[in-house]
């Protein structure tokens, strides 16, 4: 009896290979590309090995989070990658050649579109590979963040939009003496009136007390484990671009990104919020 089920098994088999019936998922595949006449990853390190040698050159700037995330990522794109590949696996089988063309032309509009984009699933997942051993070595050997120690000598955070002409900025700088600081406030838009109606910057002279309130949030918040440089995974345009530096007497946190911010974010947020209550304060605002 068993050996007559496997029979009619293989039979089954050779007789859906020969119609060519193939499984729904391959047909929501096959609608997919013929609808969109091509596939391209979703990750940006991932379109051409430029980016992704990009990538890997500054694998070491990026955050823990920043990683791990890109790692979610990257493995989003394998599936939709292997997707298609299955698709392909499943229509032509093991035939090669002018057999697998034909076999492709009873599904696809563009047989050659089709290829094309099979080979850019093939190299994704190939780039992934590497990119995947590149930041599971990173993870394993990344030191921990240290708070630098020593006073707080310098907070400067820069913020803008150079398409909206937007920018804002906020620094926070020891006096030469070591005794207290100045705080600067700059928000500006240019795209609305004449330079000359442009807001001036806002100017405080404070205490020794608000550099260790935000040393204290820095420390508190971690926000000394954020990392040198942030991109987003996808490519985006027209966007926001940022920059951090915060200086101490032992060391220094110095970071920066395009279209995403910070790990630890709510610190960041909580000193600008702090510091810009100083200047309503000064200002007579309550």
């Amino acid at each position: 009896m068993e050996k007559i089920m496997k029979t009619m098994m293989v039979l089954a088999t050779a007789f859906l290979l020969s119609t060519n019936v193939v499984t729904a998922q391959t047909s929501k595949v096959v609608e997919e590309l013929n609808k969109s006449g091509f596939w391209m990853p979703y990750v940006q390190w991932l379109s051409d090995d430029g980016r992704m040698n990009g990538y890997l050159s500054r694998v070491d700037k990026y955050s823990i989070g920043s990683l791990e995330h890109t790692l979610e990522s990257l493995g989003e794109d394998y599936k939709r990658a292997e997707q298609l590949l299955a698709a392909r696996r499943d229509i032509v089988g093991k035939k090669k050649g002018k057999k697998a063309t034909a076999l492709l032309a009873k599904h696809f509009k563009d047989v050659e579109a089709a290829e094309r984009a099979f080979l850019a699933a093939q190299q994704a997942q190939e780039r992934i590979k590497v990119l995947r051993g590149r930041i599971e070595s990173e993870l394993r050997m990344r030191a921990d963040a240290v708070m630098p120690a020593g006073e707080l000598k310098l907070f400067s955070y820069h913020f803008g939009n150079g398409f909206a002409g937007t920018h804002f900025s906020i620094e926070l700088q020891r006096n030469d003496n070591g005794h207290g600081g100045k705080l600067t406030r700059l928000n500006e838009n240019r795209m609305f009136g004449p330079e000359e109606e442009q807001a001036k910057p806002e100017v405080a002279e404070v205490e020794d007390s608000v550099f260790q309130r935000v040393r204290d949030i820095i420390e508190q918040g971690q926000l000394y484990k954020v990392g040198h440089e942030y991109m987003p995974d996808f490519d985006i345009t027209d966007a926001s671009s940022w920059s951090l530096g915060i200086y101490f007497e032992g060391g220094s946190i110095s970071s920066g990104g395009y279209a995403v911010g910070p790990d630890y974010g709510d610190a960041l947020n909580e000193v600008i919020k702090y510091l810009g209550q100083l200047l309503k304060k000064d200002e007579g605002q309550e």
